[in-house]
């Protein structure tokens, strides 16, 4: 069923187009099925639950942390992960700054931005882009790859629309005026299961889908 499921996803998707099959909450078992279905990029949200899988999958998958990142679980994260989604303050750049250093690592991360104004959801707001852009040269163990942003809690498509249309204007931008090593505009990382196809409409290059793999 998980291979059925990944094949009709991809079949639906360009294939400039990342798929990270949101393996959270998820046993061994079924995301190894994930890999043995072809798709190596798996995503995370909860750092324990990731280190189990990772003590057991090791490094063939390409890890993504999705979730909220609490600051005294990032030591646990370096050197382990491809990308790290979830990046949403300077005070966490700092501690990711920090312990990479400590450890010598390069941890490569996504700005995750709160375009809808949502208290339930964890994110740079649009005024305070600014500030966090201009402190990434200070950097040395912090890349930054990319935005990553999620839609909206609701059913109006056109809402939804307006944030990845919002974000995807915001990652040109940058991408056009970047010139420093520490800010490459690789990866917008929008659409999750119910708007993926509206995201990818808008231009993401790398969506997160866990229910409609799994279920």
């Amino acid at each position: 069923m998980i291979s059925d499921n990944i094949n009709r996803i991809k079949s639906e998707i360009p294939e400039q187009v990342t798929l990270v099959a949101v393996s959270k909450y998820q046993s061994v078992e079924d995301t190894q099925a994930v890999l043995d279905a072809g798709v190596y990029d798996l995503g995370e949200s909860k750092v324990q639950d990731f280190l189990i899988k990772h003590e057991i999958l090791g490094d063939r998958p390409r890890w993504h942390f999705i979730g909220h990142l609490q600051k005294n679980k990032v030591k646990y994260l370096i050197g382990k992960t491809f990308l790290i989604h979830s990046v949403d303050s300077i005070e966490l750049l700092d501690v990711i700054e920090r312990e990479g250093k400590k450890q010598g690592i390069v941890t490569d991360v996504l700005l995750q931005l709160n375009l809808a104004r949502e208290d339930s959801k964890s994110g740079i707001l649009i005024e305070e882009l600014g500030i966090v852009l201009e402190s990434l040269p200070k950097y040395q163990f912090v890349k930054v790859k990319g935005l990553m942003a999620m839609g909206p809690l609701t059913q109006n498509n056109d809402k939804i629309r307006e944030i990845f249309v919002e974000l995807k204007k915001i990652y040109d931008r940058i991408k056009e005026e970047s010139m420093d090593e520490v800010l490459e505009m690789n990866y917008l990382s929008m659409g999750m299961t119910d708007d993926y196809t509206i995201a990818i409409e808008e231009g993401s290059n790398m969506i997160r889908v866990g229910r409609k793999i799994f279920s």
